[in-house]
């Protein structure tokens, strides 16, 4: 039986901001899940049926784990709660679904995105987290290595270019655009970010949400914005041939363009922007820097263990016992601590592509990349913190 004492200080918004008042047993049971994936330090819910039954499922330092199984009974109610919630169409059941709203606990503001798509079994619901005070934090504070934050400020401190952050889904860079946006946000910079959806609101900072049904897409909101005498314009993704091109020339007209965009690693960004259509000469001219970035989970220091059969590992990854430094390997295993996971956060592992000084253009090709700009390398800092006891050759085999 679900009772009050399930929803401790969680308070769930509705789309209009509105505090739910009517504690039905499904609003309890609501409440103790979006509870439960918070107390969990979870990125995502996912909430599934199946043929018999539903499952709920968190996302914990980018694993899927299961929290609980129920009756199928329970779950076109609790569906129909959280689609009223959000004010989503609750007869509607062909098609998918985004909605969203909020949550305080523990004094800490919480956005929930919500998707719904269907499945054969019925309707999928699947959750984003985001912590909005999780934004004010600097790349030092979220784990960035000191010599690539560096790095990273060498490029922002000039007034025009194109700084990408570029990294697989998931891999934190949109929490990494907002920490630089948090750091850079001062009285004698006109800041504007062009984003779909807004995630995190910064004061002072112009913040502007796409509107696809209307024409506002990134492209026609970045000309635009182009008009209002900003000094950095942030876009939340280059994802297509003509946002890439207004970004890059108004990185060659005195603009700072700071965005995000997928892909594997620095120099994999460059080809993704190149298979988009854009010009290599203005590709490589434009862009300032380009930071990428993917997530390791941090060994618990409460029950971590020594790896003992290491050697495997270090010839997977062209290493030797001297890369090692006679420094101790360690290894997860799992205690209450660390709700045995072995692991109790997640630090990106990075690199940054810096432009060079005097960078030539004569022979502009993808090939010269390192003729033109400095590339840090994210297999060093990634066997940085293997040396330092924070991650195991276990994470640095499977995210390098």
């Amino acid at each position: 039986m679900i009772t009050k004492k399930d929803i401790g200080e969680l308070y769930i918004l509705d789309y209009r901001n509105i505090k739910l008042e009517n504690k039905s047993y499904i609003d309890l049971f609501i409440n103790k899940i979006f509870k439960e994936a918070i107390t969990k330090n979870s990125s995502d819910i996912h909430i599934e049926p199946q043929e018999k039954y539903f499952r709920i499922r968190f996302r914990e330092l980018g694993d899927l784990v299961v929290y609980e199984e129920y009756t199928l009974e329970k779950y076109n109610s609790l569906l129909s709660r959280i689609k009223i919630i959000c004010g989503l169409d609750i007869a509607e059941k062909r098609i998918p679904q985004e909605g969203r709203f909020n949550g305080i606990y523990k004094d800490i503001s919480y956005d929930f995105r919500i998707s719904i798509i269907p499945t054969y079994f019925g309707e999928k619901l699947s959750v984003r987290i985001l912590k909005r005070k999780k934004a004010v934090k600097s790349l030092l504070e979220l784990g960035f290595n000191k010599k690539i934050y560096e790095e990273c400020f060498k490029g922002l401190r000039k007034k025009s270019g194109l700084i990408l952050i570029s990294g697989p889904m998931g891999s934190g860079k949109t929490t990494s655009l907002y920490s630089i946006l948090n750091q850079i946000n001062t009285n004698s910079k006109n800041i504007t970010t062009i984003e779909d959806p807004v995630e995190y609101v910064i004061e002072g900072i112009n913040q502007i949400q796409c509107n696809d049904e209307i024409g506002l897409n990134f492209s026609e909101l970045l000309k635009i914005v182009l008009r209002q005498d900003s000094d950095v314009i942030a876009i939340g993704e280059i994802r297509d041939q003509p946002t890439a091109l207004v970004a890059l020339t108004a990185s060659l007209t005195g603009h700072l363009i700071l965005s995000t965009i997928h892909s594997k690693n620095s120099i994999s960004s460059l080809k993704r922007l190149q298979d988009l259509g854009v010009d290599i000469k203005l590709l490589l001219e434009g862009i300032t820097g380009i930071l990428s970035q993917k997530l390791v989970k941090v060994l618990c220091p409460y029950c971590k263990v020594l790896d003992n059969n290491y050697l495997e590992k270090l010839r997977e990854l062209n290493l030797t016992t001297k890369d090692l430094k006679n420094k101790p390997v360690y290894k997860a295993k799992g205690c209450y601590k660390c709700n045995f996971l072995g692991y109790i956060d997640r630090i990106p592992v990075a690199e940054f592509l810096l432009k060079k000084r005097n960078a030539s253009f004569d022979k502009i090709n993808i090939e010269n990349v390192k003729e033109i700009f400095e590339v840090s390398s994210m297999f060093n800092n990634g066997l940085e913190l293997v040396l330092e006891g924070k991650i195991s050759l276990d994470e640095l085999l499977r995210v390098i």
